[in-house]
């Protein structure tokens, strides 16, 4: 980028915009070495060109790049400083560094700069449940919801803060209008799926998850969420054919279905094999709400109390105030 104070010809303008144009369509392919050299040679240009250092960043953040990302979104601020696209994407970077105060701190300036910015007050809200604030979580993202009805990521939201908090009709009401709202989002299905089991109508939870493979067949949440439902249904093998095609797709280590068949062994007393492998799960995913609370049902059943007893303070450590843990806590 050694082209600072180079005047910019039609030409030379023509084609950074069609390199930026390339590397979206590069970006969204996944082509992501393609899409950096895209974004690269448009720079070069036009050192100067915001759009490019913003996607740029974007690039670095999902490559796992923090520091080169946070500098690319710093440059496209002091070049426009109105545009709260690029401050946005500043905020969010934070926020998944787990850097709550910074993250919170640059997407307040978004609002006070764009007072109906929804997306800011979603960001915001993801943190503060993060640090378990939920109540103030939950009432940004009304906020956010009032600001734009037609978006399905905020009930979505919405639906799981209420699951966490024991408000299951409410959670129920914002899943199923988020699933109005986009159909064709996997992760909604397996929410609606945990919400249904939770209010014990594990016959729907189980239509709700197959509707879900219908969307997707590979995905591992709803494969396993329907072993799940199965296994409280007492279709016990049904509940392993589906975590044995869980295997077939790849699954074979993923935490839930690791989980699920642990579950599976422990109701077979198979003690060795159900402990082996909600260790192996719990070894890949420990901060999960969702392994967890079938670690503590599997250590309950193979009689590891003392196992149990960890198992459920980690839950109260990670998510104190969960209506799903206190149900625990209360036996």
């Amino acid at each position: 980028m050694t082209n600072i104070g180079v005047v910019m010809t039609d030409s030379n303008l023509d084609k950074v915009e069609q390199l930026i144009a390339d590397g979206l369509v590069y970006h969204d392919a996944g082509e992501i070495e393609k899409a950096r050299d895209a974004y690269l040679q448009a720079l070069d240009l036009d050192p100067e060109n915001a759009k490019a250092l913003d996607l740029a960043g974007l690039l670095c953040m999902q490559c796992g790049e923090p520091e080169a990302a946070e500098e690319f979104y710093r440059s496209a601020i002091n070049i426009e400083p109105d545009n709260t696209r690029f401050s946005l994407h500043l905020g969010i970077l934070y926020l998944e560094q787990n850097d709550f105060e910074k993250s919170e701190e640059i997407l307040r300036k978004v609002i006070e700069q764009e007072p109906d910015h929804s997306d800011a007050r979603l960001y915001i809200a993801l943190g503060m449940r993060a640090k378990g604030e939920r109540d103030a979580a939950r009432a940004l993202l009304e906020a956010a919801e009032e600001l734009n009805s037609d978006n399905a990521s905020y009930k979505k939201w919405l639906g799981l803060l209420s699951l966490e908090t024991g408000d299951l009709v409410t959670a129920l009401d914002y899943t199923n209008r988020s699933i109005e709202l986009d159909p064709l989002d996997i992760s909604v299905y397996s929410q609606l799926g945990t919400i249904l089991n939770e209010m014990d109508d594990h016959q729907l939870a189980e239509k709700c998850y197959t509707s879900g493979l219908k969307v997707d067949s590979q995905d591992m949440h709803c494969r396993a969420g329907l072993a799940g439902t199965l296994i409280k249904l007492g279709k016990l093998d049904e509940a392993e054919n589906e975590l044995r095609q869980a295997v077939e797709l790849g699954g074979e280590q993923h935490p839930l279905v690791l989980s699920l068949s642990a579950l599976l062994d422990a109701f077979a007393d198979k003690k060795r094999d159900a402990q082996s492998k909600i260790e192996s799960a719990l070894s890949t995913d420990a901060a999960s709400l969702e392994i967890l609370l079938i670690a503590y049902e599997v250590m309950q059943n193979i009689e590891e109390e003392k196992k149990a007893e960890d198992i459920l303070n980690t839950m109260q450590n990670i998510a104190p105030d969960d209506a799903r843990v206190m149900s625990a806590l209360l036996g």
